[in-house]
């Protein structure tokens, strides 16, 4: 039985300037979700092929590319053409991984390194992100965040919107961060998502990786507890 909230769907698009660019996040998917978007895209006029597991549209209005793991991006803005395919979206099974879709921990000295898998908080994205203000981190991979850090009794590696003791500035933009070291109860608090902001912000670094100091690597958990952001379990291989 589900121990945690049961997180809802919700649309946030996102649009970054600098790259001229929509982005929407949506549900890590399996290839039954996949195959409908596909012939959702084919049903508006759009000639679709995919290209590893990635499925892209091009169409009058642009090229749509939508990857499994969550997130669509287009020059053009998406709403139109996706969401009303996302009621059929939340009504499939879920269908079990064989690896975890969310982070991969691996030991180092004195505890493991965590390797998150956000769907737009890494890399150029990230960059972007802070350029304009925007944050792209979704309620579910929030949710796995905090679950891995809860409990960590050490300073954590982040990104702040706000100085602290110790902290080196970065320059994104016009706009002022922090590489900081925050406690992790400080940390899981400020975490900013799509869906919540607060005065003070803290951010995944852009490598998207952390270091916590435990014997054992942390738990994923149960996909059912992110409810319709999530539609893969773990399976046998998993971590």
């Amino acid at each position: 039985m589900p121990h945690g909230p049961l997180l809802k769907f919700e649309l946030r698009q996102v649009r970054l300037e600098h790259l001229d660019r929509y982005y929407l996040p949506l549900p890590k998917m399996t290839s039954a979700q996949m195959r409908l978007l596909d012939g959702r895209l084919a049903s508006e006029g759009f000639s679709t092929r995919t290209d590893g597991e990635r499925l892209t549209g091009n169409g009058a209005s642009g090229r749509i590319t939508v990857a499994p793991y969550g997130l669509a991006w287009s020059s053009g803005e998406l709403l139109d053409v996706l969401a009303p395919a996302v009621p059929d979206l939340l009504h499939f099974p879920r269908e079990p991984a064989t690896s975890n879709p969310y982070f991969a921990a691996k030991k180092v000295r004195g505890g493991f390194e965590i390797q998150f898998f956000p769907r737009m908080e890494g890399l150029r994205i990230w960059n972007e992100l802070r350029r304009e203000g925007e944050c792209g981190l979704t309620p579910d991979e929030g949710e796995v965040v905090s679950r891995v850090l809860a409990g960590v009794d050490h300073p954590l590696e982040c990104v702040t919107d706000y100085p602290t003791d110790g902290c080196s500035m970065l320059q994104v933009g016009r706009r002022q961060y922090y590489r900081s070291l925050v406690s992790a109860g400080e940390f899981v608090a400020r975490l900013r998502t799509v869906s919540n902001a607060f005065s003070r912000n803290c951010y995944l670094p852009r490598s998207s990786v952390m270091r916590v100091a435990s014997r054992t690597p942390p738990a994923f958990p149960e996909s059912e507890e992110l409810g319709e952001w999530c539609f893969v379990g773990l399976g046998p291989k998993s971590l």
